[in-house]
């Protein structure tokens, strides 16, 4: 009897042992796929005053949007059309690496940010537009770098849902009618974010922007164009 006793706790013993071990690699393997990637890529002057102006511009303050009803609005009436700036990549940073800290057991488990800011000096873009929308940007071989979503009215006009903002002290202001014109020797700015967080119970946050910002050479900004987006749940 006793024998038989000491084989059962054998047993439990090495059973703990093996769950034991399988939820600590499995939180070391969960682990791998906490972490964030940020990465500047620039080969121009002044890049790290072009980094503040990109992620510290008031983008509540200026810019504006149109909805998928077609009117225009402020940005800084609606916070869930998000935006990349500066407060938006610390605070996902500080989700991730305070998710770092935590012991995981979802094997499914994982949360991911990717951010990317990259400048180029262009000695031509074409940019689209008018003085309530901001419609496309091609480079100087008519590549598209954005373009806006189109729809209509119930009349079947046409008008393009997005963010934007224009410095019509640099860009002629436009009428109604799309123009488009050509600006030489500037700075584009592609910005792009990505976060995923997947937890348990299969729920699921993702976020994606893709933002694009036009400075000239002496970083004035001349346009902010970024789509309609928001965080996606499941």
């Amino acid at each position: 009897m006793k024998r038989k006793l000491k084989n059962v706790l054998l047993i439990i013993i090495i059973i703990g042992i093996i769950l034991t071990s399988l939820i600590i690699i499995n939180h070391f393997i969960i682990l791998t796929r906490i972490y964030y990637k940020i990465n500047y890529e620039a080969n121009i002057q002044n890049f790290e005053s072009l980094i503040e102006k990109s992620e510290l511009f008031e983008y509540q303050k200026y810019c504006k949007y149109r909805d998928l009803s077609g009117e225009v609005q402020n940005v800084s009436n609606f916070d869930y059309y998000y935006h990349i700036d500066r407060d938006l990549i610390e605070s996902l940073k500080l989700k991730v690496e305070d998710d770092k800290e935590k012991f995981h057991f979802w094997p499914f488990y994982s949360h991911k940010l990717f951010y990317s800011l990259e400048a180029t000096n262009e000695s031509l873009i074409y940019l689209t537009y008018n003085n309530n929308s901001i419609i496309k940007a091609e480079y100087a071989n008519h590549t598209e770098i954005f373009a806006a979503w189109s729809d209509y009215y119930e009349n079947n006009s046409l008008f393009w849902v997005g963010n934007w903002y224009l410095n019509f002290t640099y860009i002629p202001f436009a009428s109604n009618i799309s123009s488009t014109i050509i600006l030489n020797d500037i700075i584009l700015v592609k910005m792009n974010l990505y976060y995923d967080y997947v937890y348990g119970n299969l729920g699921v946050e993702t976020l994606r922007i893709d933002q694009f910002l036009c400075f000239n050479s002496n970083l004035q900004t001349l346009f902010v164009y970024f789509p309609l987006v928001g965080m996606i749940m499941a």
